[in-house]
């Protein structure tokens, strides 16, 4: 979910994961080629101070986080950051490809007001269209009906829609966070969508996680939470 549309190609990103342990920061330049601009990783741990930084465990003092930002010698003001888990609610629906963007978000707002955990009214959510596909082959389709109706059920096309929704209080305490830290929050996103995208980078860019950052390493985050920095970082400056 982008939280802004203003344009960031020539501003790096900010990737930011909040542990129990410290945080973990990747930066991105604006054009993300790791072969003349490699990310940029930075740990910082809260050792003792974490009942003092973090007493309730799930917003770090902001004042803390500059100074983290600080040492880190990071300039990007741009952010992104993952949706928890407890505060995402996901939802893939599939549908004929032949009706309206108004007909599919009727039928979404119906589906969503019957399975959410929280009133649909208190969430902000949003939804993308996956590639459409095609039906099952005729041969697979009821032999009792004519060969047209079979046929044109063959050739129509279905399209998946997956669905996002999170608390809009969530969402209002987190960009506010984030204006008091000094960071402008572009992007929120599933840690799995972020996973994703690094993955795919990855693939096609020499870099590697554990191997070339041991401070993440003794953090004991794991190769998923990398990714999933790293992923928020990049998705900051993607086009």
């Amino acid at each position: 979910m982008r939280t802004s549309r203003i344009a960031r190609r020539k501003s790096p990103g900010l990737g930011l994961l909040i542990k129990p342990q410290g945080l973990a920061m990747v930066q991105t330049a604006p054009t993300h080629d790791c072969q003349t601009d490699p990310p940029l990783w930075h740990w910082q741990a809260l050792g003792h101070l974490a009942d003092e930084v973090m007493p309730d465990g799930s917003w770090p003092d902001p004042k803390w986080v500059k100074q983290a930002r600080l040492q880190s010698g990071f300039q990007a003001q741009l952010l992104a950051m993952a949706i928890p888990r407890e505060q995402l609610y996901s939802l893939h629906v599939q549908m004929d490809s032949g009706i309206s963007q108004r007909q599919m978000r009727a039928a979404l707002i119906e589906q969503l007001q019957d399975s959410l955990p929280w009133p649909l009214a208190e969430c902000l959510w949003d939804f993308q269209v996956m590639s459409p596909v095609r039906t099952q082959p005729a041969a697979q389709l009821d032999t009792g009906r004519p060969a047209w109706m079979s046929q044109a059920m063959q050739e129509q096309a279905v399209q998946y829609i997956e669905v996002l929704a999170i608390p809009r209080d969530w969402a209002t305490q987190c960009e506010q966070w984030c204006s008091q830290v000094g960071l402008q929050l572009v992007r929120l996103e599933p840690p799995w969508q972020a996973s994703m995208r690094w993955q795919t980078y990855a693939q096609n860019h020499s870099v590697g996680l554990l191997q070339e950052n041991p401070a993440f390493y003794q953090a004991g985050l794991s190769e998923e939470e990398q990714a999933v920095v790293g992923g928020l970082a990049l998705g900051v400056v993607a086009a």
